[in-house]
């Protein structure tokens, strides 16, 4: 099975600490993924500046295909994050840079059906590339990331994004609340033969497939020290289970347990620049 990300990587600044550790959500969950032994490529735009740089650098110490990973003149994304005292994460600001102009080229679409799986997110700078997901055609399994950190979500309304995009992907990730659940469920029932995954937090995780319902508790912590790329983690753990097995219960503790893992040390990865 070989899976590509594809969408962002940059640098996450932690403006109170001073400290900056790479990250994204293409990037956090194609490094995810390959610690489960599986492969993955990571389609996506760095800039011709000091942190692309760094990227590219460490991206050539792991085992992820960076065949096609661009670099282009502009700066690199960068997300600003302050921790709260109990460890939760805040995004205090979001430069996309090269992101702004990046788009996929036919070149990078023969790439990704080269894949049996492909994974993208709804991120701010990222809907052109979403668009081009949906609409790709072949024998490849398409999954979408919506989290409410997007600046347009809209989620708990009832012609939101989650329903206008899930009939063009096989399984969906919504990053949300309590509140979003009866209206995942009724997504679930009218689109049954989709997968659809709903992260809680600390509330665990449900899946809705097949007019059957799942739940996984969230794994107990002792002392949370950064969520930064938790829900990045869980998906690549649910992701490669799932495509193992289709043990849907297994595949939410696979995500549980793989999460649980980057929640004990300051950012997305235990990587630096």
């Amino acid at each position: 099975m070989k899976i590509i990300s594809v969408g962002d990587i940059g640098i996450d600044e932690y403006v109170d600490l001073g400290i900056k550790k790479p990250g994204g959500i293409a990037f956090n969950f194609a490094v995810n993924v390959i610690k489960n032994n599986t492969d993955c490529s990571l389609l996506s735009v760095i800039g011709k500046d000091q942190e692309g740089k760094q990227l590219k650098n460490l991206l050539h110490s792991l085992n992820i295909d960076i065949s096609h990973l661009q670099k282009v003149n502009g700066k690199t994304a960068k997300q600003n994050i302050a921790l709260k005292e109990n460890g939760e994460r805040k995004f205090v600001g979001y430069n996309a840079g090269v992101f702004n102009k990046w788009h996929l080229s036919k070149k990078d679409i023969n790439f990704i059906l080269k894949h049996n799986v492909v994974f993208v997110s709804l991120s701010d700078g990222l809907e052109d590339i979403v668009h081009a997901i949906a609409n790709l055609q072949g024998n490849i399994t398409k999954i979408i990331d919506f989290s409410q950190d997007y600046k347009f979500a809209d989620f708990e309304s009832e012609d939101n994004l989650i329903a206008k995009h899930c009939i063009n992907f096989d399984i969906i990730f919504i990053g949300g609340n309590e509140k979003l659940i009866k209206r995942v469920k009724t997504l679930g029932a009218k689109f049954s033969e989709k997968l659809f995954i709903l992260t809680l937090g600390n509330q665990g995780s449900l899946a809705f497939q097949n007019d059957r319902s799942y739940f996984q508790k969230a794994k107990k912590i002792k002392k949370i020290i950064d969520t930064t790329g938790c829900g990045d983690a869980f998906q690549a753990g649910f992701v490669t289970a799932y495509l193992n097995n289709k043990d849907i219960q297994q595949a939410l503790n696979s995500g549980a347990k793989q999460a649980e893992s980057v929640i004990t040390h300051i950012g997305s990865t235990e990587l630096n620049l």
